[in-house]
């Protein structure tokens, strides 16, 4: 299954864009869609607005496809195939922003652009779900102890 999640505002772009992907045959069902505020209403799948919870939707899914709120970090904990996309109409770009520096820190596939949409699904669905890297204090300490015995020395 695949579920598609907007989180509580709108990205109709999103929504449009993954059923045409569905009706044009680049993705398979089944789809789920969690559409927010959304205006459109997708036409292959079934859909809800909010629930209170959609942690359900997210462990049943095969893919998701999601915008760039917090539900990128359970999918990251989860080790679940998402792909991330960036609402740029909303203030300041922020999604984008809060995208890019994830994807500095882990494997994860995301775009700012609706059209690429069935090219990072694609991707991530010949690799290994995406893992954040989580930094290391070894090096830190390593030197830190290296100072320590350059003093005593």
């Amino acid at each position: 299954m695949i579920f598609v999640t907007v989180g509580t505002t709108h990205f109709d772009a999103l929504i449009r864009s993954v059923d045409e992907l569905v009706s044009g045959g680049q993705l398979a069902g089944p789809v789920v869609y969690q559409i927010g505020a959304g205006q459109y209403e997708p036409l292959n799948g079934r859909f809800f607005r909010f629930k209170p919870s959609i942690d359900a939707e997210l462990s049943e899914a095969d893919l998701v496809i999601t915008h760039g709120g917090a539900t990128v970090f359970s999918l990251l904990a989860q080790h679940k195939r998402f792909v991330a996309v960036a609402n740029t109409s909303l203030d300041g770009n922020h999604q984008a922003k809060f995208l890019a520096f994830l994807g500095e820190r882990s494997s994860m596939v995301w775009t700012d652009d609706t059209t690429t949409l069935g090219a990072c699904v694609s991707r991530v669905l010949s690799r290994e779900p995406a893992r954040l890297e989580a930094p290391s204090l070894v090096s830190d300490l390593l030197a830190y102890m290296g100072v320590c015995d350059n003093r005593s020395a």
